[in-house]
This record gives C-alpha cells, structure tokens and sequence, in this order.
C-alpha cells in the first residue's frame, strides 16, 4: 500500500478518533446517520446513557437497534476508534480485509470470522457489528446505496445472494485494486466520479463471482484427490497433478479455503472414519488403517480431538 492510500487511511482514523471525544459530534453523528436517531437519543436520555458511552461499546443491551441510512456511497476505514454495536442499515455494505482479521456477529449468536483477502457482503437489513480492530488490521467498508447496487451487483450477484450475508472467501488482484482505487477516487475532484465509481464496483462484484466459482473449482479438485487417494495423499502429488508447483499450491489451498491441505486431508479421513465407523464392522484398529494411519494412537488422539470422544464410543452412540 503507498503512501496515498497510508495518508487516506490515517485521515480516516484521525477523523474517527476526534469525533469519539467530543460529544457534540457524536450527537451530530447520529442524527445523520440514522434513521431512528431520535428514538435512540430520546431513549439514551429515559435511561441517563451518555451519549459517549453508547458509542464506546459499554452499553451490551441497549434496547433499540440502530438503523443506519445513507444515499451516497463511500469506502472508509474501519478505524480503532469505532466500538462494536448491533446496527442495522438500509443499505449494502461490503467489508474487505485488506490486513489482518476482522469479526462479525449477528443477533442471532454466529460469527464470522474474514481472514486477508476475503470479503463479506451484508443485505439491507441484516443486523450485525464488528468488533474493534487492532491496530494493525486494515479493514475497509463499502457503504453501497441500493439504487447504486441495483447498477452494479444486483446484474451480476443476481440468485447467487443469500438472505442476509454472502462470503467471498477469496479477493483477486484485479478485485484488491479495484477497491483501493476507490478508495482514491473518493478523495479526487474527477468530473465523472459517479460513473467511475459503479465501473470499480461492477469490476469488484464480477471478480468476485470469478473467484467464487475458481473457489468451487479448487474445493472440487481437492475432494475428488482426497477420495481416490486418501491413504496416501501428499501436497506434492496435489500439486503435480494440478501444475502447480508445491509451495503455490499451499498458500492457494489456505487462502481459498482458510485451512491447509494437512488440515482439509485430516477433516476427510476422520469424516470418513466415522463413516466407517457406523456403516461396517471392521475394528477400530481397521478403520485407522482404511483411511491412512499407520499409527493407531494418532488416529486416536486425532479423532477424540476433532470429534470430542472415542472412537469406540463414537460408535456405540451412532451405530
């Protein structure tokens, strides 16, 4: 990241980190902001709640949900001053991380955890918050108004959107500068923002779908190596067969997955031991052999780790 976009970035932060001490603007914020702000500020007020200690994520159970508007679009940092709260929006926001991790939780209890690269798009009206970053993090949020995202990802998203929340588990290049540039746009006088603007984000939601579907592709790869030659499955033969050169092999597999090739083969072998375990009657000795131990008290040890029993016990239950 250059300098432009280092300055960008650090204007944001000191934005944010001002308007979090001055209760005057966080009130001016709100206001603008939402559009139930009267009903928060009137509620704030019934239950003598500073309006600094709504913002600073020390009231867990305020009993409104904010609901957050806006009619332009902009890209902004998610900055070290911003607290976590449930909100919800009339709007699309798209999270990228650009450094670091970033996690989301929804009201019904889930999370969701972004790792570097990946994106997560939230529908108008799902209620959410993200927890404060760290300092190191770069997380930045695509605020997207519906009648921008109906030019743009609606024509291309189409059936592929889910209710509430789409994961994009890996960013391509073209995608990453797609969103820095406007990033940099925003803060330009170009005569032709608007349209630049729905060209990047048109650029950024076909990108993504490419990616989705090479995700799908690799996931697809990866499984049918796993059933073939699950004994005896290898990074190294993956990656010859596939043309791809070993170490490349590794960082696609853990961007595009979020796991390492050891850890998709180890899930298969133990979902297939428990397959083993309730469908035939060989020992468990027999399974750990069926599915590539050589050492039994690894399988073991393996399968109580990632199950939480014991074989044996495993299938008694189930079988």
């Amino acid at each position: 990241m250059n300098d432009t976009f280092s300055t960008i970035l650090n204007m944001h932060e000191a934005d944010d980190s001002k308007q979090a001490n001055e209760e005057a603007l966080i009130t001016a914020s709100i206001k603008k902001e939402f559009v139930n702000s009267k009903e928060i500020l009137d509620t704030a007020k019934l239950l003598s709640i500073s309006i600094k200690d709504f913002t600073s994520g020390k009231i867990a159970d305020f009993p409104i949900t904010p609901i957050r508007q806006c009619d332009k679009f902009y890209i902004k940092k998610h900055t070290e001053s911003q607290m976590p709260y449930f909100h919800s929006h009339k709007f699309y926001e798209l999270i990228y991380v650009h450094r670091g991790k970033c996690l989301q939780r929804f009201e019904d209890g889930s999370q969701i955890c972004l790792n570097e690269g990946q994106c997560l798009l939230l529908c108008p009206n799902a209620v959410h918050k993200i927890e404060k970053s760290k300092r190191s993090d770069i997380i930045l949020k695509l605020v997207i108004p519906c009648d921008i995202f109906e030019k743009t990802g609606d024509k291309i998203l189409g059936g592929r959107l889910c209710e509430k929340t789409t994961l994009f588990t890996n960013t391509s290049e073209t995608a990453e500068f797609s969103i820095l540039k406007l990033l940099e746009t925003q803060s330009s006088n170009a005569e032709f923002k608007d349209l630049i603007v729905q060209s990047y984000l048109t650029i950024i939601f076909a990108e993504l779908v490419d990616s989705q579907k090479s995700d799908i592709a690799l996931e697809s790869a990866i499984n049918g190596y796993f059933e073939s030659n699950f004994k005896t499955a290898s990074l190294s033969e993956f990656a010859a067969l596939q043309k791809y050169n070993a170490n490349y092999a590794s960082r696609l597999i853990k961007n595009r997955t979020g796991k390492s090739f050891s850890e998709l083969l180890r899930l298969f072998r133990i979902n297939r031991a428990k397959q083993l375990l309730t469908e035939s009657a060989l020992t468990v000795e027999d399974v750990a052999v069926e599915v590539g131990y050589s050492n039994t008290s690894g399988f073991y040890k393996q399968f109580f780790s990632m199950v939480g029993m014991k074989p044996s016990a495993y299938r008694n239950i189930l079988k």
